[in-house]
């Protein structure tokens, strides 16, 4: 009997346990927002001094600062040997991300865009990057897919210098592209291979400098581009500046650079009141 009394009281207390635990407001658990896709490598194979290589989702783009980007989130090390795709996810906060992108570090250096491999452009063949959506509605934004390119990053040498500009910044201004080309580009294609680019180009300053790495040869056209509202194809892309023949003012200048050694001083001058921008 006594067994049997005892028996009830546990069965009591368990019951009460269960109903006081399904009552308590235990507090809504956290919403997650994510953003994930795919790694799709379209050229070229790791270089020897490739350190890392991460997702970055990027608030503002281009950066005030290429080597001090504003980012909020990131991927955390991705393997690299994995072949041609390679998945990926960032937990995010909802808000617009103005450029997500795969990013290359070389070993034992610090993290800069130039070292940007590729970047989430859409479902279209854009050369801008498409804003990246996360919100209370579209809590995780799927199929961010990029196409990233070795080529980019396989380098054996650099061009630096300097960008200055003088006159008034168009209010449209978008993007900078700054490109070093063997030849001109003649078709869309050309500028489709966009093998050595710089992106990361600051708007609205008075001067800037470039740091680019390439492969070793004789570049006879180092351009500067201007993006607006009015570009919608490659071939619209208005030049701001070229590189000039320091014998041959007004003249593309060439530039012929050996493995290993650096080539500085490859200055650029844009003046705004000598371009026609269309409206």
């Amino acid at each position: 009997m006594r067994n049997i009394f005892i028996a009830i009281i546990l069965l009591l207390f368990i019951t009460m346990v269960i109903w006081i635990s399904c009552e308590v407001d235990h507090g809504l658990k956290p919403e997650t927002y994510k953003i994930e896709g795919n790694i799709l490598f379209v050229n070229g194979e790791p270089p020897e001094n490739t350190g890392r290589i991460e997702v970055f989702a990027i608030k503002e783009f281009p950066p005030d600062d290429p080597q001090n980007f504003l980012y909020l989130a990131r991927s955390g090390p991705l393997n690299f040997n994995a072949g041609r795709q390679v998945g990926y996810d960032l937990l995010v906060s909802p808000t617009d991300y103005d450029l997500v992108g795969l990013v290359w570090r070389e070993k034992d250096k610090d993290w800069d865009l130039t070292g940007l491999m590729g970047f989430y452009t859409g479902e279209g063949s854009s050369i801008l990057p498409t804003t990246v959506e996360v919100s209370q509605d579209k809590r995780v934004a799927k199929d961010i897919d990029i196409y990233a390119n070795w080529d980019r990053v396989s380098k054996d040498t650099k061009i630096k210098g300097n960008i200055t500009y003088e006159g008034k910044w168009p209010d449209d201004t978008q993007i900078l592209l700054f490109a070093i080309y063997s030849v001109p580009p003649s078709s869309e294609i050309g500028y489709l291979l966009f093998e050595n680019v710089d992106y990361t180009q600051p708007i609205n300053v008075e001067s800037s400098t470039f740091e680019l790495a390439v492969n070793k040869g004789v570049y006879n056209y180092i351009v500067l581009y201007w993006v607006g509202n009015s570009i919608s194809n490659l071939d619209d892309l208005i030049v701001l500046g070229v590189y000039e023949d320091p014998a041959n003012p007004g003249e593309a200048g060439s530039v012929d650079v050996r493995s290993g050694v650096e080539a500085e001083n490859i200055d650029i001058l844009v003046n705004f009141n000598e371009i026609e921008f269309n409206n």
